[in-house]
């Protein structure tokens, strides 16, 4: 099958290609990864994706016993080389020595999630092997601030995220994974935005640059491309602080307080440490055998020293949220733009 369209991002270092037959789905890539697109030698790719509209080739699916099966997949390898095949709808082979994949559906919102999620966790395992981690939180600058905001799935990042930016100092630097490196310090890793098209009110060619997904886990969502926003994007160099924040819901008034050291090693840990509610697919980070052992270790104690090391650089609040997520974000706001 030709693939005729094809885009080229860089991630901190790392060179991806997507190569595809489906022109929508590339543009929804393209979309989610703007600020990313890049140019390089194709001697030069970390990750080479092809991703076809077309159905899945379930005969070359190897008649062995299952590596593992999970809610949507069952995973079989062969070798270096893994066949994840979801629920006949999809199947995508994933070669760890030429860190390449292929994927196959007739849905189109699998291709895109897969895809996208395909290139976080590839992305995401060797740049935690570089000493730059990604923490599950919302981040912005204001005034050469850095704030990392964190909470679980669901708790209300993107809602805080959409009315932060309607204050045009506000920049962004990340939706949902801020980036820390070894030393500690915050970076910017900003992709689509989760933000709500409903509350941010300047957005940049809305018909463009506002889209949807659907999930297989948490259904339908809408989306912002970088692109759409008049925020800036934020500049690590030369800012003043960095705080982390752990949301609450209280349902009463809002309120701000120092946290203690158990909880900032607690949230440290499930957030950065553990990583829980980062976007990836757990098949393609986890691998078998002893040498990708050995790898995750060292990946476990990279992001250990990279807690203890914010920990040292950051203050640390715990935020008590009211239901009013416009109040909740001008407390913030105001609190930040004084300090």
């Amino acid at each position: 099958m030709l693939l005729d369209f094809s885009e080229k991002f860089n991630f901190f270092g790392l060179n991806v290609i997507v190569r595809t037959n489906c022109s929508e789905t590339l543009g929804k890539i393209v979309k989610d990864f703007s600020y990313f697109k890049s140019s390089f030698n194709e001697d030069e790719v970390f990750l080479s994706i092809e991703v076809s509209k077309s159905s899945p080739p379930l005969e070359e699916l190897p008649k062995i016993k299952p590596t593992f099966k999970r809610k949507y997949s069952t995973t079989y390898d062969v070798g270096r080389v893994r066949y994840n095949d979801y629920s006949k709808k999809a199947l995508t082979i994933f070669d760890y020595g030429s860190e390449s994949a292929k994927i196959f559906t007739l849905d189109a919102d699998l291709l895109h999630e897969l895809t996208y999620l395909i290139i976080l966790s590839r992305i995401g395992k060797e740049m935690d092997l570089m000493g730059l981690h990604r923490i599950h939180a919302m981040g912005f600058q204001l005034d050469e601030k850095n704030i990392l905001f964190m909470m679980e799935m669901g708790g209300g990042k993107s809602t805080l995220l959409s009315n932060l930016l309607n204050y045009s100092d506000v920049k962004l630097i990340s939706d949902d994974t801020p980036i820390v490196d070894k030393d500690g310090l915050v970076h910017p890793f900003p992709n689509r935005l989760g933000a709500y098209p409903g509350i941010l009110k300047k957005i940049k060619n809305r018909e463009e640059n506002i889209y949807s997904i659907r999930r297989q886990e948490f259904g339908q969502k809408d989306l912002i491309c970088l692109d759409g926003i008049e925020n800036e994007v934020a500049k690590t160099i030369g800012s003043k602080s960095q705080t982390l924040i752990q949301g609450k819901r209280s349902g009463g008034r809002v309120n701000l307080s120092k946290a203690n050291i158990f909880q900032k090693y607690y949230y440290l840990s499930i957030h950065l440490l553990i990583g829980i509610g980062l976007p990836m697919i757990f098949e393609y980070f986890w691998e078998k055998g002893i040498v990708d052992f050995f790898v995750k270790t060292k990946i476990a104690i990279l992001r250990m020293r990279a807690v203890f090391k914010v920990l040292w650089k950051s203050d640390f609040y715990i935020f008590e949220m009211s239901e009013q997520p416009e109040q909740n974000a001008k407390f913030l706001y105001d609190y930040f733009k004084e300090k």
